[in-house]
């Protein structure tokens, strides 16, 4: 039974490893539908990013994940503002947080060491 948590990790970073692949897809395919400035390239770049932090994500390290879950963090302040347009990798990026967070807590509570008591 002990290998149920570990196959649940494995999937939920699977999940996450998805959803960085898809929104570094989106923000490098926003250079297509917006006009070349330094914003755009930008975001591009972040995907290029999120990109290759999907990359990461397929082993088993934790900083991946606390890679993810910084850049997704990232775009937080962004969705406060007023004047921000929201786009579907906005809302990926923060389900994409929340699963990294999720997983960082559930691997850090996973390492704690166990009491024996005689």
């Amino acid at each position: 039974m002990p290998n149920v948590p570990s196959q649940t990790r494995e999937r939920l970073r699977l999940l996450a490893m998805i959803l960085a692949l898809v929104i570094g897809g989106l923000l490098i395919a926003q250079l297509w539908t917006q006009p070349l400035s330094q914003a755009s390239l930008t975001t591009a770049g972040r995907g290029v990013l999120f990109v290759l932090l999907a990359l990461g994500l397929m082993g088993t390290r934790r900083l991946s994940v606390v890679l993810t879950a910084l850049l997704c963090s990232v775009s937080l302040t962004d969705l406060l503002s007023v004047n921000h347009t929201l786009h579907i990798s906005d809302a990926l990026e923060v389900i994409t947080l929340l699963l990294c967070a999720g997983l960082l807590l559930a691997s850090a509570r996973a390492s704690l060491p166990q009491d024996t008591a005689p």
